[in-house]
């Protein structure tokens, strides 16, 4: 019989301060990479939430890579966020931040495909030859248009609110930190584009690196 010893906890916390730290670093770039992002967003010209043909035409191929970048980086950084904070909240307001986690799991599926169809719709719909008309009949069909991307959104908003009082109950980071996160629930009133869209974005890219830092700093070791 053979018998097989456990790993020592050295090399234990060894992976787990890597795995954290990765998690970490994907947490931290994919926020500073959405930072520009509302400033590359175009501005409907007749304001709204569609594009008429000639706002996308002339910027197609940035409009398609934009909404993909963002869309492959939310897949990143919403359950990285959700991942460390579950870490960092291990005792009260754990029951918070695992359900906050799920919540905010599900509703990044649903925005990044709605996301993705959006870009593509849009792109295809403002190709070289195709009736401009098209692209108003694609608006016309809200439900398919938005029909994955709002309640995404909205999902996304609503466990990051939940994890929000799991972070604030546990005391595992400094009060700063959940309060910017709720910050997400103004990206529902003020427009994701332009300079007030990066205001928007300050905020959550200063939460997202303060919630990398604090969760690679639980699992590394002090130096004396």
């Amino acid at each position: 019989m053979t018998t097989q010893t456990a790993p020592s906890p050295t090399a234990t916390d060894h992976v787990t301060q890597r795995r954290i730290g990765i998690v970490a670093l994907v947490l931290a770039l994919t926020a500073i990479v959405a930072v520009p992002g509302g400033l590359l967003w175009p501005q409907p010209a007749a304001g709204g939430e569609t594009y008429a043909y000639g706002d996308i035409q002339p910027v197609r191929d940035l409009w398609w890579g934009l909404l993909v970048t963002l869309s492959a980086a939310l897949v990143l950084n919403v359950p990285a966020q959700a991942l460390l904070t579950t870490m960092l909240v291990r005792r009260r307001g754990a029951a918070w931040a695992t359900t906050g986690a799920v919540v905010m799991w599900i509703g990044t599926a649903l925005y990044a495909v709605g996301g993705a169809g959006w870009a593509a719709a849009y792109y295809f719909a403002t190709a070289p030859g195709v009736d401009p008309t098209v692209i108003e009949r694609i608006n016309d069909d809200a439900a398919h248009v938005f029909g994955l991307m709002i309640p995404g959104a909205l999902l996304v908003a609503v466990g990051t609110v939940i994890q929000v009082v799991g972070l604030w109950r546990s005391h595992a980071v400094p009060r700063w930190i959940p309060l910017l996160w709720l910050t997400i629930v103004a990206t529902f009133v003020v427009p994701g584009n332009g300079l007030a869209g990066l205001l928007t974005a300050l905020p959550m890219t200063a939460a997202s690196l303060g919630t990398a830092y604090y969760a690679w700093r639980t699992v590394t070791p002090r130096r004396r």
